[in-house]
């Protein structure tokens, strides 16, 4: 008798224990919905985050804005300071160049000697979407713009398809963006900062855009200025 009373107590301790370790585990009602929407914040976060770096890999160029740091821009090598939404998010990448990377007076439209790429500017440059591992990161610059003013950035575009109109011609770029030039528009060309041509702008060709705020054929983004880089 003694020993089935001493087993009745075990078996009742042991339900005891489970049954305080499931209520342990078990968040109360407000804290189980706290971390379940927490949880799905999370994941929405990363899930955004994930999206934007999907749709940035698929940019052949990207713009990046930064204040010189080099003491010596004249080189193959040019360090920018990229500032971020917080000062943690603030950077440095460096700019790797040659001496066919094209300086251009955003403003203007004109070549910009080397020389005016002091420390302490501040460029938009037009780079490679591809950055090395390394500390800082590098990335290949194809165009490096000053006097950025009014929010107006010129496109860095590689002509991927050309379609000449009666009125206008179209310029579709290697993403897939189309850009619609007035053929009353010359074209300059930045070797020698003279008037040029549409016939000398061919697939693959570089070149800066000048956006407008309208839309021209099937979408196409208006241009107000035309620069063939080479």
């Amino acid at each position: 008798m003694k020993r089935k009373l001493l087993g009745f107590m075990l078996i009742g301790l042991m339900a005891f224990s489970l049954a305080a370790c499931t209520s342990q585990d078990k968040p109360k009602g407000d804290d189980a919905g706290k971390k379940t929407e927490t949880s799905q914040t999370e994941n929405t976060k990363e899930n955004e985050k994930e999206d934007a770096q999907d749709s940035l890999s698929e940019l052949p160029q990207i713009a990046q804005m930064g204040i010189i740091t080099s003491d010596d821009a004249s080189g193959n090598q040019i360090g920018i300071e990229v500032k971020g939404a917080t000062e943690k998010d603030t950077q440095e990448i460096v700019l790797n160049v040659d001496e066919n990377t094209p300086v251009v007076d955003a403003q203007t439209g004109m070549k910009v000697e080397r020389s005016q790429l002091t420390k302490g500017t501040e460029v938009f440059a037009w780079v490679s979407n591809a950055f090395t591992a390394s500390m800082p990161p590098q990335t290949t610059a194809y165009v490096i713009l000053i006097n950025v003013k009014d929010g107006v950035l010129p496109n860095y575009l590689e002509v991927d398809n050309i379609e000449k109109g009666e009125s206008e011609t179209i310029l579709s770029d290697k993403p897939g963006a189309k850009w619609s030039v007035d053929n009353n528009l010359v074209p300059i060309s930045l070797k020698d900062g003279k008037e040029t041509t549409f016939d000398s702008i061919q697939k693959d060709s570089k070149c800066l855009v000048w956006p407008s705020n309208e839309q021209g054929k099937d979408g196409a983004i208006k241009v107000d200025k035309l620069l063939v880089l080479n």
